[in-house]
């Protein structure tokens, strides 16, 4: 036996405990898998926790006075989990504006158990879940309970624990909301019914309320297509479904209208407080959507994608009729167009851009709805408020800024000032209904992740955000403008309860309304003394910030179809003017500012619209060009003028101007402005050359402003004239033969002979003699001069 095998063999004892030890490490090493700690959820999630119902949604002192809460715990690990308990959880009551936010996410040392946890399931397998119902007085001497003794927002919270296989015990998940209550009932423990067991609310100072109602949505106009283009082309058909009946934008217009109606809104107090918020460019859709429309097959397709009919024409109808009708009794205010980032259209720096963005917006509105809209106040909506856009803002002239900031008003310099919203409260609103969003104004440090809360959750959250201030009698100032999302997705229930969460605040003296013209009035007066410093720059979530590339390629864009605009007239055929061919353009670049477009796609598509527009521009001054002859033209004098044929493909005339680029020895006479309508239009060009030889001539066209329009046109050119040489020697030719035609007339009168004639020799026949034609005519000459000279002398 070797010594190698000899080694093996006595090795065995060591291999057998070796292999022990593997087998022992398989049972092991699962217990060391991902697991959850104690006291905050895993990295890798076990079970999910959703709320289902909260009763009441708001706590009165007639409601009923037991918090019930249900919801559902779902096993959404890789494994099973035993022993799944809950239980409820309190903190005491909201005191500033970012607790609205901050108390429903991060750490949990501010909350208290309302009870002892409760066991809902011995064990969930994977894909499994389970109900649960909590139910707790509002306040009890005996009895478990939420412990509110005073009115208030008071932040909940429902913990759920479980055991996972392979772990500890641990808090898996929880679920918060805020429970607003607007006044005590009494301890349903007691006996006692007297009016001093309840406890209602501070009504000595009402908050004055102003609420803005949005009825906006994402830009649906396919980009690049001009004025007077019918039907017009929609890059989706997403509004058919949005205003038919139960849709998004009837959902929003149906609850203002029902909320303001004479049977629930008798004194008109929730009407005066309430301000329909209507972005232009929506009204602009929905108007040209009554007349047919058809819809792009290619959502990204430009002008020249293929289309199929859209089918909400009826729906446009009934929608617009019903906004009018509503508008006649309501206040109405615009948006600016199509939402666009104010802080991204400062810096494109066009001011004729910034106007139809802000100032045109109200009469679009006006016109649309046949209604004499709120002035005066500029909504921001979902952008912040950068010293550029407060710039550009004072500019265009007075107004007032409704932005997300510290809510005290503010003047920044003797056009603008600022009616500012709490930030906060604005961004519980974005967070309710069935597409929840994170404004781009909101500080990374009040966001709340949305996607993790049940929508009872956040709607609970929104009307508490709404009646915060007015259970605050101590907080200032008081006055509060509630914004929304101006694209806001709520259901029918949601939008009812948060409109009669107003109406509630203002039915109980906890808030009178205060319409929009009284916000932008008593805001204007801050004297202008009392200017603050601008703020920065860099305001709002770099997430939603529009590139850089963005802005530069709009501001390109937009000189070129200004230069464009300006040099269009009015078509007297059809009373179609410039500004009305081109306004669709301008508005698909203020369209690509959109703030109604989700961050994460707001540049792409902003990139691909700009780009759409930019080609429908160079196509509109490709339209307008100089036909080229393909030949070449011969001069038949210095003189001749030069002719030329325009061609414009647009359906507006166009003021234009020739440029020739003419060689040495050719002057071109300057044609001046030209008015070229819609066709052909011959032109004959003054010109006047002084060479005899074959030249190149370009020509090309441009607008007044030197804006170049189509392609220039090389003519080759070939002229006979010999200049002023040629002019001299025959002005000398002529003046001669006048000389020597008038001296022979003169001597023929005196019935002399010419010298010309005496030195002529005499011509000879064939045989020598004269010739007799010169003999007839001299002999003629000869009886002439006697008969003459006899008549003188019988005269005589």
């Amino acid at each position: 036996m070797t010594r190698a095998a000899a080694w093996i063999a006595g090795s065995r004892p060591l291999v057998r405990l070796l292999a022990v030890f593997a087998f022992m490490a398989l049972i092991v090493v699962p217990a060391v898998v991902p697991r959850a700690a104690a006291g905050e959820p895993g990295d890798r999630p076990f079970l999910q926790l959703h709320i289902d119902t909260i009763t009441p949604d708001a706590v009165t002192t007639t409601s009923d006075p037991v918090v019930t809460v249900t919801g559902t715990v779902t096993n959404v690990g890789d494994r099973p989990v035993r022993d799944i308990n809950v239980r409820l959880e309190h903190a005491a009551a909201v005191t500033t504006s970012d607790g609205l936010r901050t108390d429903l996410t991060g750490g949990v040392d501010q909350y208290q158990a309302v009870a002892d946890f409760i066991t809902v399931a011995p064990e969930l397998a994977q894909g499994q879940h389970v109900p649960f119902t909590l139910s707790y007085p509002v306040r009890s001497a005996e009895l478990p309970s939420l412990s509110i003794d005073q009115p208030g927002i008071y932040p909940a919270l429902v913990n759920v624990n479980g055991t996972p296989d392979y772990g500890a015990p641990a808090r898996l998940d929880d679920a918060r909301f805020l429970l607003p209550v607007l006044g005590v009932p009494a301890d349903p423990s007691q006996t006692d019914e007297s009016p001093a067991a309840v406890v209602p609310p501070d009504t000595s100072k009402p908050v004055r309320v102003t609420m803005l109602w949005p009825l906006a949505d994402r830009p649906r106009l396919a980009a690049g297509v001009p004025g007077g283009s019918t039907p017009v082309r929609l890059v989706d058909d997403e509004l058919a479904t949005s205003l038919a009946a139960g849709g998004r934008l009837d959902t929003l217009l149906s609850a203002a209208d029902f909320a303001t109606s004479a049977p629930v809104d008798p004194g008109g107090q929730t009407r005066s407080a309430l301000c329909l918020a209507v972005d232009p460019d929506l009204l602009v859709t929905v108007n040209a959507m009554t007349l047919g429309y058809v819809v792009n097959d290619d959502p990204v397709g430009g002008v020249n994608s293929p289309t199929h009919p859209g089918t909400g024409q009826q729906a446009a109808v009934a929608w617009l009729a019903k906004l009018r009708a509503l508008a006649q009794r309501s206040c109405v205010t615009p948006t600016v167009y199509a939402q666009a980032d104010l802080a991204a259209l400062a810096r494109v720096g066009n001011p004729e851009l910034a106007t139809v963005a802000v100032k045109g917006a109200a009469d679009i509105v006006d016109q649309i709805l046949g209604v004499v809209s709120t002035r005066g106040a500029t909504i921001f909506g979902d952008g912040p408020m950068t010293g550029g856009a407060i710039r550009m803002l004072s500019a265009q002239g007075p107004t007032v800024a409704i932005a997300a900031g510290d809510v005290t008003p503010r003047r920044y310099d003797a056009n603008v000032v600022a009616a500012p919203f709490d930030p906060a409260v604005g961004a519980a609103l974005a967070g309710a209904g069935t597409m929840p969003v994170t404004p781009s104004y909101l500080d990374p440090s009040l966001g709340v992740p949305l996607s993790h809360d049940s929508p009872i959750a956040r709607r609970e959250d929104a009307i508490a955000a709404v009646l915060w201030r007015a259970l605050r009698p101590q907080t200032e100032p008081r006055t509060e403008i509630l914004v929304p999302p101006l694209a806001w997705n709520l259901p029918p229930e949601e939008a009812q309860s948060i409109l009669s969460t107003l109406a509630s605040s203002i039915r109980s003296g906890l808030a009178v309304p205060r319409p929009l013209a009284t916000v932008v009035a008593e805001t204007n007066v801050i004297p202008p003394s009392d200017a603050a410093p601008l703020p920065p720059d860099t305001l709002g979530n770099p997430r939603a910030h529009i590139d850089g590339s963005v802005t530069d390629g709009i501001a390109g864009t937009t000189l070129r179809l200004g230069g464009l605009t300006a040099a269009l007239t009015v078509d007297p055929r059809t009373g179609l003017t410039g500004t009305q061919y081109t306004a669709p353009l301008r508005e698909d670049l203020l369209r690509a500012l959109s703030q109604s477009v989700p961050p994460d796609s707001r540049n792409g598509l902003a990139a691909q619209r700009v780009r759409v527009v930019d080609d429908t521009v160079g196509d509109l001054l490709r339209a307008v060009t100089i036909v080229n002859p393909g030949g070449s033209y011969t001069l038949a004098t210095e003189r001749s003028p030069l002719p030329l044929a325009l061609r414009n493909d647009l359906p507006v005339p166009i003021k234009v101007r020739l440029a020739v680029d003419a060689p040495p020895g050719m002057t071109v006479d300057d044609m001046g402005e030209i008015e070229l309508p819609p066709g052909f239009l011959p032109l004959r060009v003054p010109i006047e050359v002084h060479f005899t030889q074959r030249v190149a001539v370009d020509v090309s066209l441009r607008t007044a402003d030197g804006l170049p329009l189509g392609e220039p046109v090389r003519l080759s050119v070939h002229s006979n004239a010999y200049g002023k040489v040629l002019f001299f020697i025959t002005l000398s030719a002529g003046a001669i033969l006048v000389l020597l035609a008038g001296r022979r007339l003169w001597h023929r009168f005196r019935g002399q002979p010419d010298r010309a004639d005496l030195d002529r020799p005499t011509r000879r026949d064939g045989e020598g003699r004269p010739d007799p034609l010169d003999v007839a005519l001299a002999h003629g000459h000869d009886e002439r001069s006697r008969e003459e000279h006899l008549h003188d002398g019988r005269k005589t």
